[in-house]
């Protein structure tokens, strides 16, 4: 399923199109970053966005029966850190 990617404030935006079934398994695309190294001993990581359900770090919209579509968002609490790179 291809998606697209944006920046927005700092954070990478992944779209994905649906529909995509219920009761299936899903794989986001692939995404690569590709940063700037800063100060040598400072690691660069990438975490999940968002902080309350006002600051999401994922929306998406739910269909569901007998109400059609809804609005949905979630937010990592605490957010895992997906990855680490040290600058050396």
């Amino acid at each position: 399923m291809a998606g697209t990617v944006a920046t927005s404030g700092g954070n990478v935006v992944l779209t994905v199109p649906g529909p995509i079934a219920g009761g299936t398994s899903f794989t986001p695309p692939a995404v690569t970053i590709n940063v700037t190294a800063g100060t040598p001993g400072t690691p660069i990581t990438s975490k999940y966005a968002g902080t309350s359900y006002t600051s999401p770090g994922m929306t998406m919209t739910t269909n569901v029966a007998l109400v059609g579509n809804v609005a949905t968002s979630c937010y990592p609490n605490p957010s895992p850190t997906l990855t680490t790179t040290a600058v050396s």
